[in-house]
């Protein structure tokens, strides 16, 4: 149901919008807000985003946001076991031609058996699936020393094609 809900998002912003993009730090910002109630987090883990996505295609759009919202669900619901309380921040940077994304947690950390080459989850397959093939870029899971978890997610971004000039 959130991957559905999540696809919806990107194409209601398409649905009020001029061209074939979208202004993703809006749909970002609604996305936090729908996970944020469906997890039922709300009062104990904090999720914000910080940067610019700026405009994104369609295309790519749809497919950065459902790897955002398996990434962003997974840190809710594996970060902070016991209803333990944290902050998950989705932070977005764009240089160049390459937009890269890390979902950051402050909670337990992976598993010190974790290999995100071995993920035998839906999920995390679904994230490798969509971030290599669909948006040829690349994810890297990794502990953080102050405590936690970084996933960062780097693509390239495609050059807009130029448009026509009717005479």
């Amino acid at each position: 149901m959130r991957r559905v809900q999540s696809i919806a998002l990107v194409h209601e912003t398409l649905a009020v919008s001029i061209d074939e993009s979208v202004n993703f730090d809006e749909i970002v910002d609604r996305l936090l807000r729908m996970l944020s109630d469906v997890t039922g987090s709300e009062h104990r883990v904090e999720l914000r985003r910080d940067g610019s996505f700026g405009q994104l295609a369609a295309e790519p759009a749809t497919a950065l946001v459902l790897v955002l919202t398996e990434l962003v669900q997974n840190a809710i619901e594996h970060a902070f076991p016991d209803e333990a309380a944290g902050t998950v921040q989705v932070a977005a940077e764009r240089q160049g031609r390459v937009l890269t994304v890390a979902v950051i947690d402050d909670g337990i950390g992976l598993p010190p058996e974790f290999l995100a080459t071995n993920a035998d989850r839906l999920g995390l397959q679904i994230v490798h699936t969509l971030v290599s093939a669909e948006l040829g870029g690349t994810v890297e899971f990794r502990h953080r020393e102050a405590g936690g978890t970084t996933v960062t997610v780097s693509v390239p971004l495609a050059a807009r094609p130029a448009r026509q000039l009717r005479r």
